[in-house]
């Protein structure tokens, strides 16, 4: 059931993201009274312009945390990146019991959180443990929460966009290159949850987001083809790379180990959703070659 009410407040946290910046826009453009939770100021006018109510805090400021989510129907919740700490998963514990805390004493209705396909195991996923860490926590909490296991983020091939349009080339980490597997686009997430905060619901429920189909590394590569009007194609990051390549990007060693964790679960098939009969099943209407045209700045052909 959809909640129309015109005089509450939806609180999203992380709204300088690609997630918590689709989830607000999703709900100010249905009209939904939206407050922004940023970390800092900088965004704030911008916010405003939009229509949003703005609020300063971090996710381990209790106080502040709980200020901006007073009587709230619904908050957006997620764990923010972190992968240049050295114990990203310490920092989630840290971060859900602020979280935990901050929605208790704020008395908030209903929580979502971001969350990530493979959540449901306890060990053996990389990076992804941490939204295991938040489901554990926030599952404690006596209002209703949504869990939203979201597939792989279409957008994270924006880091091969500039290869891709230089050399003709795709680095991936997922192989082997012809195996498909769930992707789905910022915007469907944005969208999708942004519909479970203005649903009621009662006690926890989990929603397992896909893209429309699903891609492998070498659809992927024929997108940026078609977007680039170039040819492009998928190549295999060899393991024997991972280290000094993932290091390139500003991680911690910890994280690389984390991050290398995690890509080897998607490719051995250990990382996929739990999709179960009590769980809910939604697909987002993204496609590849959409999103990749808005990584690239391009048109499609």
């Amino acid at each position: 059931m959809i909640n129309e009410q015109e005089n509450l407040m939806y609180v999203v946290f992380g709204a300088t993201g690609q997630t918590g910046s689709a989830v607000a826009n999703a709900l100010l453009e249905r009209n939904f009274p939206v407050r922004v939770v940023l970390r800092s100021d900088k965004a704030a006018s911008t916010w405003r312009e939009k229509g949003a109510d703005v609020a300063v805090a971090e996710v381990t400021d209790v106080e502040a945390m709980t200020a901006a989510m007073r009587e709230a129907d619904a908050v957006y919740v997620m764990n923010p990146p972190a992968y240049n700490v050295s114990d990203m998963f310490a920092l989630a514990e840290q971060i859900g019991e602020c979280y935990v805390e901050a929605l208790t004493n704020a008395d908030a209705r209903k929580v979502v959180l971001l969350s990530s396909v493979g959540s449901q195991h306890a060990s053996g996923t990389g990076n992804i443990l941490t939204t295991h860490i938040l489901e554990r926590m926030l599952g404690n909490l006596a209002v209703p929460v949504t869990f939203l296991r979201a597939a792989a983020f279409m957008e994270n091939w924006g880091s091969a966009a500039a290869i891709a349009a230089e050399q003709g080339v795709l680095p991936s980490f997922f192989a082997p290159l012809d195996r498909r597997l769930p992707m789905v686009s910022t915007e469907d997430i944005g969208r999708t949850a942004a519909e479970a905060m203005i649903e009621d619901w009662k006690g926890q429920r989990i929603i397992e987001l896909h893209g429309p189909i699903d891609y492998s590394p070498n659809d992927v590569a024929a997108a940026f083809a078609a977007v680039l009007n170039r040819n492009v194609q998928a190549i295999a990051v060899p393991e024997s790379d991972w280290q000094a390549t993932i290091s390139s990007f500003g991680f911690s060693p910890e994280a690389v180990n984390s991050y290398s964790e995690m890509m080897r679960g998607f490719n051995s098939g250990y990382i996929v959703f739990e999709s179960s009969p009590e769980i809910e099943t939604r697909t987002g209407q993204t496609a590849i070659e959409a999103a990749v045209d808005r990584l690239t700045g391009s048109k499609s052909k």
